[in-house]
């Protein structure tokens, strides 16, 4: 083994010392700065640094600490070598790993130094490996968190560590948001008209379509299943523009998925829309499940009214709820809404004021589905 020695001072005595201690020999180069260390770490590190503990030019001990300062070198291991023990309180104060002074005996200096490269290799090998590990989990956690969020979104969240530990750790928190469900019209007719390897190829090109909008307004899709797409605004991040976002990605996506149906007609000959509810409110947010499988989902009252209004939704046609209508308002956001007849849902004892906006052109199919 060949030792690779940066020395900084009048380190003579202890470098004669070092090739016993390798059995090849040991190479030394003098440096006076730490910046010149830390250049060379990234591609060739020393093995053992030596510092003059009693050396005016370089700093000697002020060297030391700067070394055991920065992250790029805080793990090298350094020695400091004095005329006498006077300084060596000094040293250790600065960080050095050891101190000789020059009339330590060969065979204890060669022992404690062999002993130190050693074991500061392994620390190294050791925070190597930590930081490949950190590094594959923070990838992990950008695949996940880029399953369900626009780009923005996740990167913002996982360059701020507690953000990302709340988000991953924490089991629940109730926040506003605005829900979006959108909802395919017609679907039951075209599974039973096309066979599933013409079914499977339409399902990724509507949910693709759909994601995309979303991610262009930053909101996060939280499920989806079969025909239906849930998406949250506000949320996991606050959004004061929340409710402008959801009414723009809706009006996209129905502007979108109109001209994605006339293709579907003329390539299939089928018929379909797609129906969109929004509501805003309260939510948990928050892993969900159990110890064998989780899903970070949204869920509350709010949750449940926005699937209803979209199942109310026609064909081309988006519903809200009075309190999205409201925050439009407040914001000056005004979309020509028209107001609907009120909604009375299973299970409430107050009807729920709706608004609609409609398309140019909507699609009257026949399988709309009832509000239970």
């Amino acid at each position: 083994m060949h030792l690779r020695v940066l020395a900084a001072g009048d380190c003579s005595i202890a470098a004669s010392f070092l090739s016993p201690v390798t059995g090849g020999g040991a190479s030394i180069e003098r440096f006076s700065s730490s910046a010149e260390v830390q250049a060379q770490v990234g591609a060739l590190p020393p093995d053992l640094i030596l510092i003059d503990a009693d050396c005016e030019d370089p700093r000697g001990l002020a060297l030391c600490r700067e070394l055991k300062e920065h992250p790029a070198t805080m793990l090298l291991p350094v020695i400091a070598v004095g005329r006498s023990s006077r300084r060596k309180l000094e040293a250790f104060t600065a960080g050095a790993d050891d101190f000789f002074t020059r009339q330590i005996p060969r065979q204890l200096f060669q022992a404690r130094a062999e002993a130190l490269v050693r074991s500061s290799a392994a620390r190294r090998r050791l925070a190597d490996a930590q930081l490949t590990a950190e590094v594959q989990r923070r990838e992990q956690l950008r695949n996940t968190f880029r399953r369900y969020l626009s780009p923005r979104l996740a990167d913002k969240i996982l360059s701020d560590s507690e953000l990302r530990e709340t988000l991953m750790v924490s089991p629940e928190t109730r926040m506003r948001a605005v829900v979006m469900f959108a909802d395919m019209r017609g679907f039951t007719r075209i599974s039973e008209r096309l066979g599933p390897h013409e079914i499977v190829p339409l399902l990724n090109e509507y949910f693709s379509l759909l994601t995309e909008i979303t991610f262009q307004h930053d909101g996060t899709v939280f499920h989806m299943a079969g025909d239906c797409l849930m998406v949250g605004f506000g949320v996991p991040l606050d959004q004061p523009d929340s409710p402008q976002r959801a009414i723009k990605t809706a009006q996209e996506m129905l502007g979108q998925f109109g001209t994605m149906a006339e293709s579907w007609r003329a390539r299939h000959e089928i018929d379909t829309g797609l129906g969109i509810g929004i509501n805003e409110g309260d939510v948990i947010v928050g892993n969900v499940g159990s110890a064998a499988y989780m899903n970070y989902t949204i869920i509350g009252d709010t949750v449940n009214i926005a699937s209803r209004l979209s199942q109310r939704a026609r064909a081309g046609e988006m519903l809200f709820s009075r309190t999205v209508k409201q925050s439009l308002d407040e914001r000056g956001f005004d979309i020509g809404a028209m107001p609907l007849p009120p909604m009375m849902l299973r299970g409430r004892t107050t009807p729920i004021d709706i608004y609609c906006v409609p398309l140019e052109k909507r699609l009257d199919l026949a399988e709309n589905r009832e509000v239970a």
